[in-house]
């Protein structure tokens, strides 16, 4: 298969060195361009946009990391569904574009990305306590439900874009993409690391889910509501994010330029780095894995114990 792909792709080359024409451009001098990039970060509209991206980054991935134990575990999910599953989502997501460019360009963006979150807590809160309290443990209510979750992903994905066209100036357009893509990437394992180690102050490993006590059932809704308003108070960073076009345009104008704030998100970001590349290659040293910042390790005297109230199974 991979070889058929790869015949596939090889007249790719061939076709992009004969057809695409690009004009010839000089490129800028090193200290003129770094000069200009300075800029761009002193910039309080880049400034007000990145510290959006990165805080509401934080909470998004704030994710319960009970959830691959429990596709395991509970719903006895194939990897060949959740694939067959993951691919329509990337439909849903795909259509979820489409929507938006087509019709969405003036709405509200901070009222979409809202109603769009808030939407696909609701239908995950739907779908996790039922599969939790063994409602329903159908893999396909699983795996089916979350392709909701790609909507609001979607919504976001534009919405900074959009922001990002606006804020463009000739010259900038590499570095500008790349900075903000840069802040939500190293976002990210904030948010996951702090929900690690939440969680694992409940009874949700690996050997509580097997177990399928009624203190696991009820430590797992405890994590998951503590996800859910996680990422809700992403909302509450929404201010920094201009509601349309014409707000953009007036905050790039009127919003000057500060050494501080610039300074303050270069040094955030170097800070999200460096704790993003430290959290990985200790979660990879057997001696550091178990370090509460990587996540810890499932203690050694299981929190699912046989003394625990359980289930009495149906029958």
């Amino acid at each position: 298969m991979m070889f058929i792909l790869g015949c596939v792709s090889l007249p790719l080359g061939p076709t992009a060195w004969l057809l695409v024409h690009e004009d010839e451009i000089q490129p800028p001098k090193v200290a003129v361009y770094f000069s200009r990039f300075w800029w761009l970060l002193q910039q309080r509209a880049v400034c007000q946009l990145a510290a959006y991206d990165f805080f509401s980054g934080v909470f998004n991935n704030f994710n319960p990391v009970a959830s691959s134990n429990i596709k395991l575990y509970w719903v006895h999910a194939t990897p060949f569904n959740a694939s067959v599953m993951a691919i329509i989502g990337t439909f849903v997501y795909a259509g979820t574009l489409g929507v938006m460019a087509q019709h969405g360009l003036h709405w509200n963006w901070r009222v979409a990305i809202t109603v769009t979150v808030v939407f696909g807590i609701v239908t995950d809160a739907l779908m996790t306590m039922l599969v939790t309290w063994d409602v329903v443990r159908s893999q396909w209510f699983w795996l089916g439900v979350p392709i909701m979750g790609y909507i609001p992903h979607a919504v976001q994905f534009l919405v900074d874009n959009y922001v990002v066209v606006e804020l463009i100036e000739l010259g900038s357009e590499g570095a500008l993409y790349g900075l903000l893509t840069t802040t939500a990437h190293v976002a990210a394992p904030f948010g996951r690391t702090a929900a690690k180690v939440i969680n694992a102050r409940f009874h949700v490993w690996k050997a509580d889910i097997q177990a399928d006590t009624f203190v696991t059932r009820r430590d797992v809704t405890i994590t998951i509501c503590i996800c859910y308003g996680m990422k809700l108070v992403s909302l509450v960073f929404l201010p920094l994010l201009p509601s349309q076009k014409a707000a953009t345009q007036e905050l790039r104008r009127l919003g000057g330029v500060s050494t501080r704030m610039g300074l303050c998100m270069v040094g955030i970001l170097l800070v999200a780095l460096a704790w993003s590349t430290a959290v990985n290659v200790l979660s990879m040293n057997p001696h550091t894995k178990c370090w509460s910042i990587t996540g810890g390790c499932a203690p050694k005297t299981l929190h699912s114990s046989r003394s625990q109230l359980s289930i009495p199974a149906a029958g």
